[in-house]
């Protein structure tokens, strides 16, 4: 059965990167200019209406009605799912948006632009003037379908990243201070455990347990082998990843995860500690809004990863432009809008990370605590963003996830998961021609 399982995944990585490659060969340069009236601008994100990101898109379409009052703005709301699984597919069709937001990474924006389906911005943005120096905006750059560096593909209006949320009030309760190491963090769960309570909310379904099994491999990762890891330079440290996996098995046994989490997604994690339900949740930025408006009940805050010098994060997804598009300059000029000082000074106040905003505009107490972290750890001189575990090649995030909840479970051993997620890594790569 498991070498089954690995075949099974190793040419779903293979099918993903080929049918991309092909699909750009077919496409060859068309859509290379406007072949639209000028009069539509057709709009795609995944971000649900409740979010920060999407009340300063709609905002963004507000404005840009209000400079093109003779262009109609045509949105659909799409799913993350939908992109992460079809998007070259919809971004080779006859039916391809003008502007839309699109998945960062390797895996993602790294296979379509190396396909030949997205529109090279890099002389619009030289044009514009769009300052787009940050380190943040690395995201967008790809050459040879790897990212960081390159010819620019993507803008992002937004950072992000993960953090250890935690119920301040419970920790009061309990005489139990933020930890500052990882042996302080199990302690803390102990006396949890102690106590009848499952410390950690864990949608092991979902990214969450993705992204917890990282940080436990960047405790043992510097910047040397986080580069080997994200963007082929060197050899991967896979005894860092075996740390981290014994890790997450362990806590299982401990009772510091609950094995009923493998069957559980990230909205559902989130909604548990919003009702105080667990004391903990691992996860990103993007909670820091919801949580804002909806914690009534008790305090709440957040610490990174006790004893860690990296982690998970980067610049946001991304705003692309199809190189099929209809209406290009249209697309530019909605993009420009997202990146204007109200735009951004909307997206911090209302707790989301701006990448362009006046810092002295933010006042909410949520928006400042995440633009002020996000601001140190992209300017850290010792570790900082580390972008995400599932970037490197296509497919991996399936990988991760189907693996992370087979640990959890316990139908899995830790050499097992590792095997499993280092053979579609090395596959993946050598698909991708790396």
């Amino acid at each position: 059965m498991f070498t089954t399982r690995k075949a099974k995944a190793v040419a779903v990585i293979a099918a993903a990167v080929g049918a991309a490659l092909a699909l750009g060969g077919c496409s060859g340069g068309s859509g290379a200019g406007d072949t639209g009236d000028g009069k539509t601008l057709k709009v795609w994100w995944w971000e649900n209406d409740e979010s920060a990101l999407s009340a300063a898109w709609k905002k963004a379409i507000d404005i840009f009605e209000e400079q093109h009052p003779d262009v109609k703005v045509d949105f659909e709301l799409k799913t993350y799912e939908q992109m992460q699984q079809s998007g070259q597919l919809l971004l080779d069709s006859g039916d391809a948006p003008d502007v839309l937001e699109y998945l960062k990474g390797n895996a993602t924006a790294g296979v379509v632009s190396q396909a030949g389906l997205l529109t090279d911005l890099t002389d619009v943005a030289r044009d514009r003037k769009w300052d787009l120096s940050s380190s943040v905006q690395d995201v967008g750059l790809y050459e040879d379908g790897l990212m960081g560096s390159g010819q620019r593909y993507g803008v992002t209006n937004y950072g992000e990243y993960v953090s250890m949320w935690y119920n301040k009030s419970l920790f009061d309760q309990y005489k139990l201070t933020v930890p500052t190491t990882l042996s302080e963090l199990e302690d803390d769960m102990q006396v949890f455990v102690d106590n009848g309570i499952t410390p950690l909310a864990l949608g092991s379904a979902d990214y969450p347990g993705p992204h917890l099994l990282y940080a436990l491999a960047l405790a043992h990762m510097n910047e040397d082998s986080l580069a080997a890891y994200q963007r082929f330079d060197g050899d991967v440290d896979w005894d860092a990843w075996q740390q981290a996996a014994e890790t997450v098995a362990d806590w299982t046994a401990k009772g510091f995860i609950s094995k009923n989490s493998t069957g559980i997604p990230a909205q559902d994690a989130g909604n548990a500690f919003e009702a105080g339900d667990y004391p903990l949740f691992y996860s990103g930025t993007w909670w820091g809004g919801p949580f804002a408006d909806n914690i009534t009940d008790f305090e709440f805050d957040q610490f990174l990863f006790p004893g860690n010098d990296l982690h998970p994060g980067s610049g946001g997804n991304l705003w692309v432009v199809p190189q099929k598009a209809k209406n290009k300059e249209l697309a530019y000029d909605f993009i420009e809008i997202t990146m204007s000082d109200e735009i951004q000074n909307m997206l911090g106040e209302q707790g989301q990370v701006p990448v362009a905003a006046d810092a002295d505009a933010i006042t909410s107490p949520i928006g400042k605590l995440l633009s002020e972290r996000f601001a140190e750890l992209q300017n850290a001189t010792d570790g900082g963003l580390a972008w995400y575990p599932d970037w490197p090649v296509a497919g991996l995030n399936d990988i991760l996830v189907q693996n992370n909840t087979e640990l959890v479970q316990g139908s899995k051993t830790p050499e097992q998961v590792v095997e499993s997620i280092r053979t579609a890594y090395d596959q993946g790569r050598a698909d991708a021609g790396h």
